[in-house]
């Protein structure tokens, strides 16, 4: 039932309190254009009232009580925006009036409130979220009996079961092997549709928040293996599905899938190459030995008489042994300096041999 604020009737400002007078010569006015309309209905704010449906309005209208629910709604803004166009936007609240606990006036207000509720949370879910006005709606009261409130919640509950049914669709056809469209499920799984769901009631909506979080890891998987081209949204829809769980285990599984994502990303390691102090320290001596002795030449003949090369000075001899010191102070260095006449004879005759 949609609310229609005494203004739609009048057509102009009235005085608050209402007056019944005024009333009265409005209601006059709607029947004169009536008639000379011709028509059997007068539409007003999109809605179509016939003559019975005026007659009614404001018979309701002229009862004491109603009057001053309706004079309350049209002195809040915000209230009688949101029964109207089942808006609200950011930050807005509804005023702080005493006249909002009376159990009398939620028992009137609350056919408007529902569905307002209803056609709000639809809008939301279904065509354009609107995070900013669901988190104002959920601050404020909610001017519903408790069968009303049922009602409108139960609605929601609908279409995020409509939401995992599709899901569970995509998960059938990948498990029959059945070519499956991406398209249906790609919104379900965004962020900015898990965070309307994660902003309602953990209380009524936690079972559910988990079956969807479920239902999104299925997808997530047949996704990765049978699409290449979205391995990397997998990602974010998984992450958004442990965003949306509520259960401890739920949380743990999807996790555990994503660990795996970084198991598989992870670059392997490099292998480190295991080499002894012993080894470098042979390979050193070797090139010292070789470049201390051999003289710059530039001839590509080779013979095979064997070269005789100059022992190298005593002092560059004892600056590569004090450089061996400070690198390798562990190693005994004084023996094999006192060997190292043997070491260049085994030496030379490997490059004789090589040559």
């Amino acid at each position: 039932m949609q609310y229609m604020s005494p203004f739609a009737y009048f057509g102009e400002t009235l005085p608050a309190p209402l007056d019944k007078k005024a009333i009265q010569l409005a209601r006059k006015k709607l029947f004169a254009e009536l008639e000379l309309s011709g028509e059997m209905t007068i539409e007003l704010q999109g809605k179509q009232l016939s003559r019975n449906d005026i007659i009614q309005y404001f018979d309701t209208l002229l009862k004491e009580d109603v009057l001053s629910y309706h004079s309350a709604i049209g002195a809040d803004a915000v209230l009688l925006n949101f029964l109207e166009q089942a808006i609200i936007g950011p930050k807005e609240m509804f005023l702080d009036n005493p006249l909002y606990e009376d159990e009398r006036f939620i028992q009137w207000v609350s056919p408007y409130f529902c569905h307002s509720f209803l056609a709000f949370m639809t809008n939301c879910f279904l065509v354009e979220p609107d995070e900013d006005g669901l988190v104002s709606l959920l601050a404020n009261k909610h001017f519903m009996t408790a069968a009303d409130a049922r009602k409108a919640w139960d609605a929601v509950v609908r279409i995020l079961m409509d939401d995992i049914a599709t899901l569970d669709q995509y998960h059938q056809q990948a498990k029959n092997n059945k070519a499956a469209s991406l398209a249906p499920i790609e919104y379900l799984m965004e962020f900015r549709y898990i965070r309307l769901i994660q902003l309602l009631p953990e209380d009524r909506f936690a079972s559910i928040s988990d079956s969807y979080a479920h239902s999104m890891l299925l997808a997530c998987i047949d996704t990765f293996n049978n699409n290449n081209d979205h391995r990397d949204t997998v990602r974010t829809w998984l992450e958004n599905a442990e965003l949306l769980a509520v259960s401890a285990e739920i949380k743990a599984g999807i996790h555990e899938r994503l660990s795996e994502l970084d198991a598989m990303d992870a670059p392997a390691p490099a292998k480190k190459s295991e080499s002894s102090p012993l080894k470098f320290i042979i390979i050193a001596v070797i090139l010292v030995i070789r470049l201390a002795t051999c003289k710059t030449n530039s001839s590509t003949t080779y013979n095979h008489t064997p070269v005789v090369f100059p022992q190298t000075t005593p002092w560059n001899q004892q600056r590569v042994l004090d450089s061996l010191k400070m690198k390798y102070p562990h190693m005994d260095w004084e023996t094999i300096h006192k060997n190292r006449r043997d070491m260049d004879s085994a030496n030379l005759r490997i490059l004789d041999t090589a040559r």
